[in-house]
């Protein structure tokens, strides 16, 4: 009964927190902005314990709870999924992007040392979308980031940059050599 006490303490002076913040803001009603719970993807509202009705116990509230973000997650999980074309499209801006960088490097851009990071997560994003793409399988997939995710601190941004265009290159090639197998082996 005690856990149970300080549990619901616990959960009520968070939201009087979340409550304050939200005031501060100005958030609050459904069309406000850049409060909790706005923008895309932000789900249902979790309903506070102790607003939820009735004599429902601790166990009940934490239930209820759970159901609502079970929902959220799966509101969130549907939005996520983006068509073949869609793909197709981040695919190209991010190579546009990277050989883009890679040229003004070439040219003798400087980039910021903070830029190194960005750009080697840029890369893993890059790769982790090829394999969504093409179905890459798993030792397939390992094979190409151990072989082109090098540790973060190993490169230099402009490093990065070239390293990220030539990852482009070779995934290029990838998807040429596929498409030349598959149309070697078609059925006739």
């Amino acid at each position: 009964m005690r856990k149970q006490i300080l549990a619901a303490i616990g959960v009520a002076a968070l939201i009087s927190t979340a409550s304050a913040g939200l005031a501060q803001r100005g958030g609050g009603g459904a069309g406000a902005r850049g409060g909790f719970g706005s923008g895309m993807g932000a789900g249902p509202p979790i309903t506070p314990p102790g607003q939820m009705g009735g004599g429902m116990s601790t166990r009940g509230f934490a239930s209820d709870i759970a159901s609502q973000r079970g929902q959220f997650g799966r509101d969130f999980a549907s939005q996520q999924h983006l068509t073949a074309a869609e793909r197709q499209a981040m695919a190209a801006q991010h190579r546009a992007d990277a050989m883009a960088m890679a040229q003004a490097v070439q040219g003798g851009a400087d980039l910021p040392d903070s830029a190194a990071a960005r750009i080697r997560e840029a890369m893993k994003e890059d790769m982790e979308a090829w394999r969504e793409q093409f179905r890459v399988g798993r030792e397939d997939w390992q094979t190409m980031r151990d072989q082109w995710l090098l540790d973060r601190s190993s490169l230099t941004a402009e490093q990065w940059a070239m390293r990220r265009a030539d990852w482009f290159a070779a995934r290029d090639a990838w998807i040429a050599n596929q498409k030349t197998w598959a149309m070697a082996h078609r059925p006739q």
